[in-house]
């Protein structure tokens, strides 16, 4: 039987194990050519490890950012429809 103290801890287990399984397929998911520092193969064995920690270098070093594809701002083609 489940206690009441016993909720947070299986909320928390259930943040690490999400956030794990997220840079895991975020990792797989991503094209070779935008990973950084190491080959993307370490990369997966190092989060395979299971660690948090591994979760979140990749989060933050593990690829680079996406190139902006804007040409500047967006420009209207028309107006807004007018309220009647």
């Amino acid at each position: 039987m489940l206690h009441l103290m016993d909720l947070p801890i299986l909320v928390l287990i259930a943040l690490v194990a999400a956030l794990s399984l997220w840079a895991l397929i975020d990792c797989v998911r991503t094209p070779a050519d935008r990973v950084r520092f190491v080959p993307k193969l370490l990369w997966l064995l190092f989060l395979l490890n299971g660690s948090v920690c591994a979760a979140l270098v990749w989060v933050h070093f593990g690829k680079k950012p996406a190139a902006d594809t804007a040409k500047g701002p967006v420009q209207r083609t028309e107006p807004f429809a007018q309220a009647r």
